[in-house]
């Protein structure tokens, strides 16, 4: 398993433990996940899921709050999720 596979493999088990609302499914789709979260669209999280992508810092950051993650770890560096969005916000 390469790496982007390991961190697809994760973002897969983490989208799974979220119960879907809209669909009779034990878990949230990835179309759903894409419905309800802004910067995110099922062709980005299925080529994350599958290992082939690269996403940048913000997408990571959009699908931890996708995820209901509040905090991501990257590079031993804990990022708040809720303050890196309030500052996109603020950017734009």
């Amino acid at each position: 398993m390469t790496e982007k596979e390991k961190l697809g493999d994760r973002l897969r088990k983490l989208r799974e433990k979220i119960p879907s609302s809209d669909y009779v499914k034990d878990f949230i789709s990835q179309q759903e996940l894409a419905d309800k979260n802004i910067g995110l669209t099922k062709h980005l999280i299925g080529t994350i899921e599958r290992g082939d992508a690269n996403p940048t810092l913000e997408k990571l950051i959009f699908l931890g709050k996708a995820l209901n993650l509040r905090t991501l770890n990257i590079l031993d560096v804990d990022i708040n999720i809720e303050k890196f969005i309030k500052e996109c916000e603020k950017i734009k």
